[in-house]
């Protein structure tokens, strides 16, 4: 049988609607996340990224690349705003030199428990959604870790004993932090800890309970002392021009995915704090809590940068403040 022109050309388009519809033609993200596969915020974007892919009806496929498998955490963001990756997760503070409001969890001392840093995502959310969709990217999802707390090889009975201590720096504020007790910031990645602690490069640091498991901290240092100075927040944002090209039903499907996600996070935090510093334990680390003298010269610390912070945030500083004292009370 002889098929005419149009007959022809007819079945070829409903054969192609036929295929870019289906999951073969599924788009796939890749997404750059910041660690291994067994920390709570990786597990916690798996099942973001199942989420999305069943949502969207397979239409959306996220690929992950933990720890800086696929870029280093400094390039993420301007690899999701150029459409080098399509989505990605950050260390929001790492970029506070850009925007102080990327910086305002990090400060020491403003909010640390998952009840203050939820008041103060609370507050800064428009601001930040505002900085990154200027950016051509959409805010997604927030996940905090856990308080941050010193690690060191040897006793710390007060900030003078970081005197020239080669001090790990992963933003600004922890690298302004370790110039205010007397230590030597030193700027490494959450990927190198390891290798900066056995080659020397670092003697001590700040961060989470989470990054001394996935960093085996107990193999180079035998002091964990308790401060809970902050809880850094990580962000997933997406190119917003890639986010725009999905159909409305996948829009809803992804966004859903991401409140989820979120809530989801903030509670993993909560859940696995304790358990994480359990495990120092067990491994061997002595998990102390900080002397009164030491408490108190952090406390002094904190303030410092706490105004810091605000006069370098402008207008934006003191009325975040303002907004956040207030919902504290």
């Amino acid at each position: 049988m002889k098929l005419n022109l149009k007959t022809t050309l007819a079945a070829v388009g409903l054969a192609a609607a036929t295929l870019a519809s289906s999951p073969a033609f599924a788009e796939k993200w890749n997404m750059p996340v910041r660690s291994n596969e067994r920390n709570y915020f990786t597990r916690n974007i798996m099942q973001f990224a199942e989420e999305v892919k069943k949502g969207t009806d397979g239409k959306v496929e996220i690929v992950l690349h933990p720890e800086a498998s696929l870029m280093k955490q400094p390039d993420v963001k301007r690899g999701v705003q150029t459409g080098q990756v399509q989505i990605g997760e950050l260390l929001m503070s790492m970029h506070s030199n850009e925007s102080a409001v990327f910086g305002v969890d990090s400060v020491p001392f403003l909010a640390s428990s998952n009840e203050e840093g939820a008041k103060l995502l609370k507050v800064v959310r428009p601001l930040l959604e505002e900085r990154i969709e200027k950016q051509g990217m959409r805010l997604l999802f927030v996940v905090p870790w856990p308080p941050n707390s010193f690690y060191s090889g040897k006793e710390i009975k007060s900030t003078t004993d970081f005197k020239g201590a080669k001090f790990r720096a992963f933003n600004p504020v922890t690298g302004r932090l370790a110039e205010l007790m007397g230590a030597v910031p030193v700027t490494v990645q959450q990927s190198e800890v390891s290798q900066a602690f056995s080659t020397g490069v670092i003697e001590a640091m700040i961060t989470s309970p989470a990054t001394g498991v996935d960093t085996q901290a107990w193999d180079f240092v035998k002091y964990f002392y308790e401060v809970r100075a902050m809880a850094p927040w990580n962000i997933t944002v997406v190119n917003e021009r890639v986010f725009k090209r999905l159909d409305k039903k996948s829009q809803d499907a992804i966004l859903a995915a991401a409140r989820t996600a979120e809530e989801r996070g903030w509670k993993l935090r909560a859940e696995e704090t304790g358990k994480l510093v359990q495990t120092l334990k067990e491994k061997g680390m002595e998990v102390r809590q900080p002397s009164p003298e030491l408490m108190a010269e952090l406390r002094k610390i904190g303030e410092q940068l706490i105004a810091e912070w605000s006069k370098s945030a402008g207008e934006d500083g003191p009325r975040i403040l303002e907004q956040y004292r207030k919902a504290l009370n």
